[in-house]
């Protein structure tokens, strides 16, 4: 578009705004000279040609000013005054005509090419050949200077030599037109006056457009404010402009209203400065609507009255020019000095009544690196004002200026509550929608993502679970409007950040903003640089841009992306491959280098790091549909590490679906077992069995006997804990891999199976060989692990034969060596029995101590039984300290649990009934089978029903 400058404010002459390109060029109307008729006589043909080729000279020359190009305006005022100097001076010269008119023909060139361009569609090469034609047109008007400072004789004496100057500057401006190499020449007359006349008409076009902005310059600025104050402006007095209307719809933000409302109120010393305060956060966080409901709070209104409060919308001051243009408007200044600034200042300083500046959306003209230290002059010379107290919006994690005089405040999503609570009141039919909860979750608590998605609700009457579905699918997409309401739009609102200027002058920021979205959890810098960006350049200064830009944002000591911009930017059109590529390869080496087994030096450290990770490396995970060995092998690490910590079935399934694509038998072998495993901690037995079976014929296949045989064992550990053991199955397993590992003289696989075979055994109740043979596995066992399972077998075989404190001692050695080894299952389990056997021999005190301590290890673990027996447990010690009621509680939740590993540990229910009557009265009797599932669990009624066969 044409540069020009507008006047601001009743009958102004001088511009309060500039344009988008940030410069200053000016196009003024020239004025014509009035002399009087009669002393003026009829111009002749020639004059008339000689006047208008002036004239277009006039307006070449106001062209290029107009075009956002430095050195174009001055280069064409050269090239002008040379051609005045050739036609005035060296007519006498044929050369100097040529160079006249090719000095002509190539300005005229250049401004027709570059008119109505902007500053961003003109080439960087061709900005460095303006500065190149400068230097020649500057050669060329030294060479006519030096001819037209001889006399005249010299000039005919010596007309060679001066014909050889000119000479050589029509070669040097040939080189130039090469150096162009313009689109077309001209090469004849007419098509030279077609162009002298379409720059011409340009022109004329552009003086019309100035001139009808100008007839009513109060009704554009109205317009693009949104704001018309026409009688205001007319009678010369203009009305500050008042806070908006804020939403009805406002919940969980009261807290920070009122300590924001106590900030910008608090007594201050005379001379002191009032309070300057920054509300930062991305876009739809609700800065505007929270800081709408301070400038509402009665404490605000007390200090600063609605006269002296003072809407400031930064939104569309994209230069420090129109942000004074804004910040003139909205205080009302009349003034009109020709200096907008010192006018606002003016303005400020005619009333000594406090002031309250609210400059919403401040990241706007903030982000314009061109003109950012204009911005910060500004607001430097509004923070020198001492009855002024500045209250600032802003897309950023960063304060402006240096931020030291700024409180600044990072405004956060919603709680669940007041996320529910907005999402209901828009559509209120929703209200009994259970699946609201996990849909909120999905948006982040994000107000506006809220507010959007209610509306979709409402007007599609689709429940939150269909909603949740569609999200899924579409993204950020599904949360717009179209026409008016487009703004509202939520891909809108993230493409402001994510379009800024500083996000374009860093390219490695959108990269960073692109690989830090698939990491839902987040990662801390050392992380980050060591493993997952450890290419990037210069991470420090992207971080540093997507804090600017509030796109990325820091808790603690971990960088994360909201999950509505997250699902912006993940986007297949938004996100680019190579950094889903890269991130891929990242986690596959992570895991691979955080891979040690139990009992290794290492272990705890890599076993911290995987954990610290675990949800981005699951979330990276289900991007890959394609099956690599070693994304299989990398994420089978995973798969192990959670064995360790907290079972998950998601990535094993998703492991376990990649590796059955591929030719790689062993491989998937692996992956079986350790699917069976996961199951085994689960409680699903059966689906345990099935696994390890097809593991084993697998690895029979390929002729890998060792693992085979270990699929024996995991099988004989599955059929111990089910309820329809079979001792003679069991032991026939244990056997066959014996005679396997024997064959293969392999020592500790012979260990492990008379680890097994010692369990089975004293399970089955003969108690003494079976203490022997593990104790016997247990000095045979090199492995850690499994001499801490020898110790817990132990623990176990030594209770049911009636020593407790052998078998207390040895509950005390397993909780020891399971928590210097990592592995939580074992150690809330451990910790479990240790409580109960503290119960049986009358501690109860300490007993509860331990009960909570493996009461946490088993949530943290996840394991449904553990927690079960556990909560049992608790109760029946509550009961015996007398408290019935939470006794009772422990009971009830234990219960909760025992449902959800039904029908294989119903017995867990059945005894929690039980034991919750007998709290409220120890006359009832057991039946039976109550009696059964007692003796199971405990000794004192296995000592109370001896005649049960029972272990």
């Amino acid at each position: 578009m044409p540069r020009f400058c507008l006047p601001c404010g009743p009958q102004a002459a001088k511009s309060h705004f500039d344009d988008d390109f940030g410069l200053k060029p000016q196009i003024s109307k020239r004025a014509d000279s009035s002399p009087d008729d009669k002393d003026i006589s009829k111009p002749t043909t020639g004059e008339y040609a000689g006047e208008a080729a002036k004239e277009f000279l006039n307006v070449l020359q106001e062209v290029a000013d107009s075009i956002p190009l430095p050195g174009l305006g001055h280069a064409v005022k050269l090239a002008t005054k040379l051609i005045a100097a050739c036609e005035d001076s060296h007519a006498t010269l044929e050369r100097a005509q040529e160079l006249k008119r090719r000095i002509k023909t190539l300005v005229t060139l250049l401004v027709d090419e570059l008119k109505g361009k902007k500053k961003e569609e003109i080439e960087q090469k061709l900005k460095r050949d303006i500065e190149a034609l400068e230097q020649d047109l500057i050669y060329i008007q030294k060479k006519l200077d030096e001819i037209a400072s001889q006399q005249a004789f010299l000039v005919i004496f010596f007309q060679s030599i001066n014909k050889d100057k000119v000479e050589k500057c029509v070669r040097r401006l040939d080189n130039a037109v090469e150096r162009f190499n313009l689109s077309r020449e001209i090469s004849h007359a007419n098509l030279l006056d077609s162009l002298e006349k379409q720059i011409t008409n340009f022109y004329s076009m552009q003086q019309q457009t100035l001139d009808l902005l100008r007839t009513d310059m109060s009704k554009v600025l109205a317009i693009l404010y949104d704001r018309r104050e026409t009688d205001s402006l007319s009678s010369g007095h203009r009305a500050r402009a008042t806070m908006p209307a804020n939403s009805d719809i406002f919940h969980g933000r009261d807290p920070l209203v009122d300590e924001l409302a106590h900030i910008l109120t608090e007594p201050r010393e005379k001379d002191q400065k009032r309070a300057r305060v920054c509300l930062l956060g991305p876009g739809g966080m609700g800065k505007t609507s929270t800081a709408l409901a301070v400038m509402a709070h009665p404490l605000t209104l007390k200090s600063f009255p609605e006269r002296n409060q003072v809407w400031v919308p930064c939104v569309k001051a994209k230069s420090a020019s129109l942000l004074l243009d804004t910040l003139y408007l909205s205080l009302g200044t009349t003034r009109n000095s020709g200096n907008t600034l010192q006018d606002i200042l003016f303005e400020i300083r005619s009333s000594s009544e406090p002031l309250i500046l609210l400059l919403d959306n401040f990241e706007t003209p903030w982000n314009i690196t061109d003109s950012r230290s204009e911005t910060e002059g500004i607001l430097l010379e509004l923070d020198k004002m001492p009855h002024i107290t500045l209250f600032i919006t802003m897309r950023s994690s960063i304060p402006p200026c240096d931020g030291k005089q700024w409180r600044s405040f990072e405004i956060e999503a919603v709680d669940r509550d007041a996320a529910r609570q907005i999402y209901v009141d828009i559509c209120p039919t929703a209200h009994n929608d259970n699946k609201i909860p996990t849909l909120l979750q999905a948006l982040g608590h994000m107000p506006l993502a809220i507010t959007l998605m209610a509306r979709q609700a409402k007007i599609t009457g689709l429940g939150a679970g269909q909603l949740l579905e569609e999200y899924e699918r579409l993204g950020t997409s599904m949360l717009g409007q179209s026409g008016l309401g487009a703004k509202r739009s939520l891909d809108v609102c993230i493409s402001l950040s994510v379009d800024s200027q500083p996000m374009k002058e860093c390219p490695e920021a959108y990269e960073l903003l692109a690989g830090l979205a698939m990491l839902p959890v987040g990662t801390t810098y050392d992380v980050l640089t060591k493993w997952w960006m450890r290419d990037f350049h210069n991470p420090m200064n992207a971080l540093q841009i997507l804090a600017e830009t509030s796109l990325v944002q820091r808790r603690e000591s971990h960088f994360f992306v909201l999950p509505v911009i997250r699902s912006y930017i993940l986007t297949p059109s938004r996100c680019p491959e190579t950094v889903r590529t890269a991130m891929i390869k990242s986690a596959c080496n992570f895991l691979l280098q955080n891979n040690s087994s139990p009992g290794h030096p290492s272990f705890l450290e890599h076993a911290k790091a995987l954990s610290a990770e675990e949800g981005n490396l699951q979330a990276i995970l289900v991007d890959i549909n394609a099956p690599h060995p070693d994304v299989i092998k990398a994420y089978l690490v995973l798969a192990k590490h959670q064995l360790s910590t907290r079972v998950r079935l998601a990535v094993i399934e998703h492991v376990v679906n990649l590796a059955r694509q591929m030719e790689d038998q062993a491989l998937l072998g692996d992956v079986l077992t350790c699917y069976g495993k996961i199951f085994l901690k689960f409680n699903r037995y059966n689906d345990a069995v099935e696994q390890f079976t097809l593991a084993r014929e697998i690895f029979l296949s390929v002729s890998n006997e060792k693992e085979a045989a270990l699929c024996l064992l995991d099988m004989v550990e599955t059929y111990t804990l089910s309820i329809s053991f079979s001792v003679m199955e069991a032991l026939q397993l244990v056997r066959n891999a014996q005679s396997v590992f024997e064959k293969l003289e392999d020592t500790q696989g012979t260990a492990l199976c008379l680890y097994h075979l010692g369990f089975i055994r004293g399970q089955s109740g003969e108690r003494t060989e079976g203490i022997a043979i593990l104790t016997q596995a247990r000095e045979n066992l090199l492995d850690p692990l499994n001499r801490a399972l020898c110790t817990y077998a132990l623990m176990l075989v030594y209770y049911w034969d009636g020593n407790i404190d052998a078998s207390f001692e040895s509950a005390t050695t397993a909780v020891r060596e399971f928590k210097q080894l990592g592995q939580y299952y074992y150690l809330s389990d451990s910790m479990q029995f240790k409580g109960q056997l503290l119960f049986f021999q009358g501690n109860y005190p300490d007993a509860l101590r331990t009960l909570f301590q493996a009461l946490e290890a088993c949530k943290s673990y996840g394991s449904p039984l553990c927690i079960g027996q556990t909560l049992e447990t608790m109760g029946r010690t509550w009961v015996k300290m007398g408290k019935v009621a939470d006794g009772k509680g422990a009971y009830e939740e234990a219960m909760v649990y025992y449902s959800s590993t039904a029908p294989v540990h119903e017995d867990g229910l059945m005894r929690c009934k039980f034991l919750s009557r007998q709290a409220e009265d120890s006359s009832v009797v057991p039946t039976v089978e109550e009696e059964y599932g007692l003796a199971a669990m405990y000794r004192d009624f296995r000592l109370q029903y001896e005649t049960l066969d029972i272990y």
